[in-house]
Parts: structure tokens; C-alpha cells; sequence
């Protein structure tokens, strides 16, 4: 009796010994894994510090491009991939008209009939006006379809709140979303810094053409984001893009994988805070 007491007093131990030493290694993963967010958090911020300051260098050929093209660079002993992107050459959901909305729709796979009435959708999404479009959807439509929502009636906060409009499909969706913004405030896009998911919404592009556009701005030698007319003796060169917003994505290379950040930011006239975090997220 007593050799089976000590036997299963063993056994009890030996039990509550790998009990512990496996919780210490799930802590210590945990622990882990919160040490890595937290460093790439940190190089993130640092890869959106080092972006903005290359769109505020003076001389135009040290200025990194503002069209998405990828700068390597490293950081902590990372390499760090970095693209930045004005939002000026995006598609702002806010303020194109049905006709833009309708060709970046068609450029994305719909076919006319059916990126004007996915385009009326939208338009009465944001539009205050409690009106229906022809083709479009109020609240009594999306109450009718069962939707737990209804159109918020004012501007589009972001733009994955496009997913929640009547009609737009996931894949769709995703196709498009490269060439919509929310923070440039403008009707209408840059051409020169303007992705290829919204080049192809101008009249009578086609994907052919927009690869030889996109080959042509890369041989460009300096970036076409600052008005040329910057002097070299100002101090500080924000002014000109005072108001400007960009997405800067770093993609950070760790022993763990490859982490990437994205931030959309909004550049001041504060040469204290040269610029404004308006979104940070994980990709």
C-alpha cells in the first residue's frame, strides 16, 4: 500500500509538473507575441515618421514617391518595405458623382445597367436628402430586406462602410477598394499618383494602356507629389502640403513573419506636428 501511495504520489506530481510547465509556455507565447505587436507597433510609427519626412524633403529627387511605389529601408536591424499613397489620386466616396462612381463600378466587373443602379445606392447612402433615386435604396428598402441597418444618410465615415450598401458584393468589393478614399475631398483624381484600380475608371481607359501609364510614371525621375516651385531655402516645406492626406504601409520583416501597419495620415502647417493620424490599423 505504501509503494502504491508513493507511486501515485508521483504520478500526481508528475501531472501538476507538466500542468505547469505547459501553462508557462502558453505565457510565455502570449508574452511573446504581445512584445511583437508592440515592436512592430513602434517600427510602424517609425516607418510613417521616416515617410512623412521623405514627401517634406526639399530637393524633389530625395522625395520618396507618393504613388504606391514600394521604398526599401531599414529600422532596428529590419528591413522595412514602405509605400505611400496620396489620397488625391484615390476616388473620394464622399464627393464623386454618379457618373465616377458608375465607371470605377464597371471597372471593378459590373456591367452599365448595373453600376448605375449600384451607384444610385451609394449616392442615396450619403445623401441627406431622404429621397430615393430611381435605382436607389432608402430605409424602407433595407428594413424590407431584412438588413438590421439602414443608410446612414451623411457622409461615409471609411471606406469599408461601403460593404454595407445594398448591392455591393464582398468581391466587388474588394476589387475596388484600392481606388476609394474618404480624406481627399475632392471631386475628382490625381492622374499622376492615381492607382490603377482608379485609373481604369477614366473614359476610355483600358488595362493595356494603364500598364504603359504606370510604366511611364516609373521612369519618371522625380515624384510628382510637390508643386515644383518649392525654393530650396525654405526651412520647412509643408505648406504645400498642408491639408494633404496619404496611407503610408510598412511591411516589417521579422524572425516571426512579416508584419505590415497601414496609416492614413494628414499633413499640418505645424512644424511642432508636421501631421495627424486620422486611421491606424493591422493588414
Amino acid at each position: 500500500m505504501a509503494l502504491i501511495v508513493v507511486l501515485w504520489g508521483i504520478a500526481l506530481l508528475s501531472i501538476i509538473a507538466t500542468s505547469f510547465l505547459s501553462s508557462s509556455a502558453t505565457l510565455y507565447r502570449i508574452a511573446r507575441n504581445a512584445i511583437d505587436v508592440a515592436q512592430t507597433d513602434a517600427i510602424g510609427e517609425a516607418a510613417v515618421s521616416r515617410a512623412v519626412l521623405s514627401l517634406l524633403d526639399v530637393p524633389p529627387d530625395r522625395r520618396w514617391r507618393a504613388d504606391g511605389t514600394t521604398q526599401m529601408t531599414e529600422f532596428a536591424g529590419l528591413s522595412i518595405r514602405i509605400a505611400i499613397q496620396d489620397e488625391l489620386g484615390r476616388i473620394d466616396i464622399n464627393h464623386a458623382d454618379g457618373v465616377l462612381l458608375a465607371r470605377v463600378l464597371r471597372a471593378g466587373g459590373l456591367d452599365e445597367e448595373a453600376s448605375a443602379k449600384l451607384a444610385d445606392k451609394i449616392l442615396d447612402w450619403r445623401d441627406a436628402n431622404p429621397a430615393r433615386r430611381l435605382n436607389g435604396a432608402n430605409a424602407q428598402d433595407y428594413r424590407a430586406a431584412g438588413s438590421a441597418y439602414v443608410p446612414r444618410k451623411g457622409a461615409f465615415q471609411s471606406v469599408d462602410e461601403l460593404k454595407l450598401v445594398m448591392g455591393m458584393a464582398p468581391d466587388l468589393y474588394r476589387r475596388i477598394e484600392p481606388a476609394l478614399t474618404v480624406y481627399s475631398g475632392s471631386q475628382f483624381f490625381d492622374q499622376r499618383v492615381a492607382p490603377r484600380e482608379a485609373l481604369l475608371a477614366l473614359p476610355g481607359m483600358e488595362a493595356a494602356k494603364v500598364t504603359t501609364m504606370l510604366a511611364a510614371r516609373a521612369q519618371e525621375r522625380v515624384a510628382p507629389t510637390v508643386p515644383p516651385n518649392i525654393q530650396p531655402n525654405v526651412p520647412f516645406a509643408v505648406a504645400p502640403l498642408a491639408g494633404r492626406a496619404f496611407t503610408i504601409r510598412s511591411e516589417i520583416e521579422s524572425p516571426t513573419g512579416v508584419r505590415a501597419r497601414e496609416a492614413v495620415v494628414r499633413l499640418t502647417d505645424d512644424p511642432a506636428r508636421p501631421f495627424w493620424v486620422l486611421s491606424w490599423k493591422a493588414r
